[in-house]
C-alpha cells in the first residue's frame, strides 16, 4: 500500500492602503476634541478608507461618536483620529 505525503503552506500578507480622492487636498487643521493637528477627512475619504456607507458616517457625527467640523460654507470635515475609535466604540447594527 502506498501513502502520499502533502505539505500545505499558508501565506498572510499585510498590506496598508492610502487613499487620496481627486480634488481632495489635505486640510491640516487644529481639531478640538483631540487637542492635536490633523489632517481632516472628507465624508468620502472615510467611506474610502473604513468601507462604511455614507450614511452611516453620517450616524457617526450626528452622535458625536467622532470628532468633526463644519465650515460656514457647509463642508464637513472628519478628524481621522476619532474615526478609528469611532467605529470600536459603536454598538453593532
Amino acid at each position: 500500500m502506498f501513502f502520499s505525503r502533502r505539505t500545505v503552506i499558508t501565506f498572510e500578507k499585510l498590506e496598508r492602503s492610502f487613499y487620496q480622492l481627486p480634488g481632495a487636498e489635505p486640510l491640516l487643521a487644529h481639531c478640538r476634541q483631540c487637542h492635536a493637528e490633523v489632517s481632516w477627512l472628507a465624508p468620502d475619504q472615510v467611506v474610502a478608507m473604513t468601507g462604511l456607507t455614507l450614511r452611516e458616517i453620517f450616524r457617526l457625527i450626528e452622535s458625536n461618536t467622532v470628532h468633526f467640523d463644519e465650515t460656514p460654507e457647509g463642508s464637513l470635515h472628519i478628524c481621522p483620529n476619532s474615526v478609528g475609535s469611532g467605529l470600536m466604540s459603536e454598538p453593532p447594527a
